[in-house]
């Protein structure tokens, strides 16, 4: 894996993501791609069973339009497949991500669009700048 830690790889998605200007828009973005995608040569496929999506942000914007966003909750998800054991997702933050989530929590019901069980947690990451430009 590339040597990219987890608040480099939250900065790369929101580069990427959809205004907060365009909220609809913005959840679907992050709903379908994950934190992982900041690793990837373009074009080639994730290798991991799990995928960190961003889950609730809180959005400040300032007089001269710069934002703030930070991170509230994530999901990580087993990508396609059924839920497991708490400590196998705990284990995927350890390695990837040197997280250590005391309060990941596993939930009853499919990510996104069936993309497989997942679990919630806290992290602390956040993004300053310039929100995109619109289409």
């Amino acid at each position: 894996m590339a040597d990219i830690s987890f608040q480099e790889a939250f900065v790369a998605l929101l580069t990427r993501a959809p205004s907060p200007l365009f909220p609809r828009a913005r959840q679907l973005y992050l709903r379908k791609y994950p934190l992982e995608g900041a690793l990837l040569q373009p074009g080639r496929p994730l290798a991991s069973r799990f995928r960190t999506f961003l889950l609730q942000e809180e959005i400040q914007e300032d007089a001269s339009g710069l934002i703030c966003v930070r991170a509230r909750r994530f999901a990580v998800v087993h990508w396609q497949a059924r839920q497991i054991d708490r400590t196998e997702y705990l284990n995927d933050l350890q390695l990837r991500w040197d997280l250590r989530p005391v309060d990941l929590a596993l939930v009853d019901e499919p990510w996104f669009r069936d993309g497989g069980a997942f679990a919630v947690f806290s992290a602390t990451a956040h993004y300053d700048g310039r929100p995109p430009e619109a289409g």
